[in-house]
């Protein structure tokens, strides 16, 4: 009976130890959580909503920006005595250039902002919102 009782004792710490084991080796799987969180707040279907709105108004952003401004054709229509004329196209062509640097860049903060909703939307999927589950997963996948 000694060695009955002896036995089951190994045997619970045993199980014990390599649960605790497998539960530490698990850790990466809530990798995601330690990072930064933005939307971490909004409802799941507040969230699925502003996706379906930034994929749109990201591909409008896109589609204005897709041709990056040319004004090769403006300073060379100008004679090559007129310098004063060339100048002047070449600032108008740089001020064109530098609006559609700044439409580029917010078309490319949409583009961040819409795959910190998707990242979101990711941890959601895969339940890690929610700790019981992640412990159950860390704890019992082998």
């Amino acid at each position: 009976m000694v060695k009955l009782v002896l036995l089951f004792v190994v045997l619970v710490a045993a199980a014990g130890g390599g649960l605790y084991w497998n539960y530490n080796r698990n850790a990466g799987m809530e990798a995601d959580l330690h990072k930064p969180r933005p939307f971490a707040n909004l409802s799941t279907p507040d969230l699925v909503k502003l996706i379906a709105a930034y994929e749109a108004e990201t591909k409008r952003a896109k589609a204005r920006v897709a041709a990056a401004p040319g004004g090769e054709d403006a300073i060379d229509r100008k004679g090559e005595s007129d310098v004063g004329g060339k100048a002047e196209a070449f600032a108008a062509f740089q001020r064109q250039n530098e609006a559609w640097k700044a439409q580029r860049g917010a078309a490319m903060e949409h583009q961040v902002e819409l795959e910190q909703l998707k990242f979101e939307k990711t941890i959601r999927d895969r339940h890690l919102d929610d700790p019981t589950e992640v412990f159950k997963r860390r704890l019992l996948t082998f």
